[in-house]
């Protein structure tokens, strides 16, 4: 169902899109969607959105207890009760990813997004760029993918920002492997 776009997750999504068009709330969609957008669609349990703090508030104050509910122990995270599906919003302009490795890289304002098939969304570059601070492997697996899907090459890395180049360049040297790894099976 989620790759054909339809299930609770994507609908979480649609009915984000739509309560915050209502409320006059600025957003942009990172995460999974923003994978799809960029060519390389992969299931998720979660919506993933940056908010501007005041509309953060604005949401808390407006939406929380009638349209989302509050999950416990967790400041930006809702729950849709009619999808029973989570909603993380990401505040725009804090650190993004893993803090103790990145002073650089923030969550995006919502004046960055890019119109990718309806969806208001990062560039490729900035989610790659949100990708690779975390330092994740799931998430480095998602850059290779991108970079697969997107037919990008070593050069792609100077668009990025010098925090992230050498984890670029290491996702490209594993999709290199990968590739070669593919040839050789497909001899045998």
């Amino acid at each position: 169902m989620f790759h054909k776009d339809a299930g609770p997750v994507p609908d979480t999504l649609r009915h984000a899109v739509a309560v915050f068009e209502k409320e006059g709330i600025d957003y942009v969609v990172i995460g999974a969607f923003a994978l799809g957008a960029h060519h390389y669609r992969r299931a998720t349990e979660d919506v993933d959105i940056c908010l501007r703090p005041e509309d953060l508030e604005l949401f808390r104050k407006n939406l929380v207890g009638t349209v989302y509910q509050k999950v416990e122990g967790r400041p930006r995270r809702f729950y849709d009760p009619q999808t029973e599906v989570t909603l993380d919003l990401l505040v725009s302009g804090q650190l993004a990813g893993d803090r103790a490795k990145n002073n650089v890289i923030r969550f995006p304002d919502p004046s960055e997004a890019n119109d990718v098939d309806g969806l208001a969304t990062v560039s490729l570059e900035r989610l790659i760029e949100l990708k690779l601070v975390t330092w994740r492997v799931k998430d480095m697996a998602d850059v290779i993918e991108l970079i697969r899907r997107n037919g990008l090459d070593e050069a792609f890395s100077e668009k990025l920002d010098p925090l992230v180049r050498s984890a670029y360049l290491e996702s490209c040297d594993h999709l290199a492997d990968e590739v070669r790894q593919e040839r050789e099976y497909g001899d045998h």
